[in-house]
């Protein structure tokens, strides 16, 4: 599929060899095709389909590290 939009983006040489990684091992077809994918998956976080939160901002299981 053609591009409609394309954008330049500056990316740290791990995250760089992480994506060629995943690339070159068939998870994704392309470069382009991860960033989609990791798009879509943020989207569906932002929209609330997905309950993600970073463990420090969780509150404590109900019974535990209360005094």
């Amino acid at each position: 599929m053609p591009a409609k939009h394309s954008r330049h983006i500056a990316l740290t040489e791990t995250l760089v060899g992480w994506i060629d990684t995943q690339v070159a091992t068939g998870e994704y077809a392309s470069t382009s095709d991860l960033i989609r994918t990791a798009i879509r998956v943020l989207r569906i976080q932002d929209e609330g389909k997905v309950a993600v939160q970073p463990a420090s901002t969780m509150p404590a299981p109900h019974g535990k590290g209360r005094a």
